[in-house]
């Protein structure tokens, strides 16, 4: 996804965080409830609270056109994130994400709004993507930086949405837990 096709998306995503702000809608024990959202061409999925319009998981959050096998993931880089990308700039390097038993290159981006951020693209019948649904964990190895997000409660809320999410991206014929051939 180029810079200037990720500008609406921004903007999207911008427009759903001020929209569940001020929302009211049932939520999971403990406040926070994965949401999938239609934004022109396709569907975000992030993490929302009701008090608190923000992506506290991390502040990952995932993006696909529907029916097109593919999510990206996309993730806010903390300091030790950044520092991460610098040593693969410096080493002239692929910027590699380590998902399990799979691989994805990370594309590095800035942001206005949120600074630096990056984001990899997956199968949307990965068997990592599968786990997640069914776990609520976001886990993977960025060069030195090991993510390990949904370790608690706030990460189980709303599984069904993430579920909802994955059948959106499928490609058509490809059912949940089958891998399309390749």
């Amino acid at each position: 996804m180029s810079r200037a096709s990720a500008w609406p998306l921004r903007q999207g995503f911008a427009a759903i965080v001020l929209a569940f702000a001020c929302s009211s809608t049932s939520y999971g024990e403990d406040g926070w409830q994965w949401r999938v959202s239609k934004i022109s061409d396709g569907r975000l999925l992030l993490a929302f609270t009701e008090t608190e319009a923000t992506d506290e998981l991390g502040t990952v959050w995932f993006y696909c056109q529907p029916a097109s096998g593919l999510i990206d993931v996309f993730s806010a880089a903390n300091d030790r994130e950044r520092k991460v990308l610098a040593d693969f700039i410096r080493s002239n390097t692929y910027p590699k994400v380590q998902l399990e038993a799979e691989a994805s290159i990370a594309e590095p981006s800035f942001s206005e709004a949120g600074g630096w951020e990056y984001r990899f693209q997956i199968s949307a019948d990965s068997a990592w993507f599968n786990k997640f649904k069914q776990t609520g964990r976001i886990g993977f190895k960025f060069g030195s930086f090991v993510a390990d997000y949904g370790r608690d409660p706030i990460a189980r809320s709303g599984l069904k949405k993430v579920a909802e999410f994955q059948a959106q991206c499928l490609k058509p014929g490809t059912s949940e837990g089958t891998k399309a051939q390749r």
